[in-house]
């Protein structure tokens, strides 16, 4: 049996209203992806029309703060969605494994150019920080729209027009028709309504795995200890160390691992659907924060998806995410256990302190994941406590639950970045299933672009 996806699909009835040209690309998401897209676009010569489902990223922010104060989530401005992507609210690496590919060098040669410091091109971990990104973001929107780029935010792409397999235009909101004949499509890893409607309209896709797991967060000073030893530097002269951590359980064939490691931040309230709870980490270009944070995430197999469904991966992870909000009380706060107590399976009486603003509430995290997370975690934290005692100490504390760190599944696409059955789509970025980071996504769309256009 399918398991619904609680999405709403577009009313195909309404009247539909005509706009646009076949020779103008279009490109779906403002995100690292799409935004690159289009500056590589306009370099050739074109005039692309980009739609965000989220708002400008002044409005976002505005958004994003109201949430982690008031706690009332909008489904289309939030940590995922809106102008700049889920990146913009991150520690904003620019880290990728394709240290000398021409690709990353142009990304960091174009982040320098709207805005970035000229350090990134040289030090060995380059990150940002959501201060900085927001200020590219805009530049970079400027930059579209002083060229003739088109961008319509609060604008989702609710249906695909198809001829013969072949995209000939798209319905934005149910009721304004854009006819083109490119689509990009940078719709990010969150973006699961449209993924269930492309899955409707027979574009392939294919299950994908994905690691779930927690945010553990520490003191600075803690972090600093573990990394330099005792006499460690102090902070505001060293600034937040970084680590990252790495153990394969052999019993159960699990590995676990950091992800996304946020020295001097915080931990956030990263859901952008009602009635779910996803946390990410967040860091400023300073990274000032008294705290430091990063996933510890367990490897997942497809096998692990309730069905060969190509959303089941969707499914899993929303499983998870529906148990953690119940679990932080169903009121969009996060919940926590202390690390010592996620050990020996006891429910935390006073949670550490910790840098979550929009709240954290005691829980046991043990009963939002699949029995093989649980038994991995506990086996990684366990060598881990003879490894680093630090570490494993009463200073930690455990939130969660950390699903989305990659698309759980691939829009299938051909070595010239086209959907394998349905020609002129072209899925890019972290939603094409096919890359993941901020970098990757950049050049992954500068690579698409040349591809198409040759």
């Amino acid at each position: 049996m399918q398991k619904p996806l609680n999405v709403i699909l577009p009313h195909l009835h309404m009247p539909v209203k005509k706009s646009g040209s076949r020779e103008q690309p279009i490109i779906i998401g403002l995100g690292p992806a799409g935004l690159f897209a289009a500056i590589e676009l306009i370099a050739r010569g074109f005039k692309p029309i980009l739609f965000d489902r989220g708002k400008r990223i002044e409005e976002r922010t505005v958004d994003v703060h109201a949430f982690m104060t008031k706690k009332v989530l909008d489904p289309e401005s939030n940590i995922q969605f809106g102008e700049g992507g889920a990146g913009s609210y991150s520690d904003g690496k620019l880290f990728s494994r394709a240290i000398n590919s021409a690709h990353i060098n142009k990304v960091l040669d174009t982040f320098i150019r709207f805005g970035a410091p000229k350090e990134i091109a040289t030090v060995s971990k380059p990150h940002l920080g959501t201060d900085v990104l927001c200020g590219i973001v805009r530049n970079m929107r400027n930059h579209i729209l002083d060229r003739g780029g088109e961008i319509h935010y609060r604008s989702k792409m609710t249906d695909l027009l198809l001829s013969d397999r072949c995209v000939v235009g798209i319905i934005i909101n149910g009721e304004r028709e854009y006819r083109c004949s490119s689509l990009y499509l940078a719709v990010g890893h969150s973006s699961r309504d449209t993924f269930e409607m492309l899955h409707q309209k027979g574009v392939m896709l294919e299950q994908k795995p994905i690691s779930v797991g927690v945010r553990v967060e520490h003191p600075v000073e803690v972090i600093n200890r573990m990394r330099y030893g005792d006499h460690s530097p102090d902070v505001s002269a060293a600034g937040a160390a970084t680590y990252s951590l790495h153990y394969t359980d052999k019993k159960i064939n699990r590995s676990v691992h950091t992800f996304c490691m946020c020295p001097g931040g915080e931990v956030i309230n990263a859901s952008s659907e009602h009635g779910m709870m996803v946390v990410n980490g967040m860091s400023d270009s300073a990274r000032s924060s008294k705290f430091s944070n990063a996933a510890m995430v367990v490897t997942c197999r497809t096998t692990d998806y309730p069905s060969l469904h190509p959303l089941a991966g969707i499914w899993f992870q929303q499983d998870i995410e529906r148990k953690a909000f119940l679990s932080g009380g169903g009121s969009n706060m996060i919940p926590a256990q202390n690390l010592l107590d996620f050990l020996n399976g006891k429910v935390s009486g006073d949670l550490n302190r910790n840098s979550c603003a929009i709240g954290t509430m005691s829980a046991d995290l043990h009963g939002i994941f699949p029995l093989f997370v649980n038994d991995a975690l506990l086996s990684a934290f366990a060598v881990w406590r003879e490894q680093y005692p630090v570490f494993v100490s009463s200073d930690a504390l455990l939130m969660g639950a950390e699903t989305r760190t990659t698309a759980p599944l691939r829009i299938t696409r051909n070595d010239k970045f086209e959907s394998v059955n349905t020609r002129h789509l072209y899925p890019i970025g972290e939603g094409s299933g096919y890359t993941g980071g901020i970098t990757s996504s950049a050049a992954d769309a500068i690579r698409a672009v040349n591809a198409v256009i040759g």
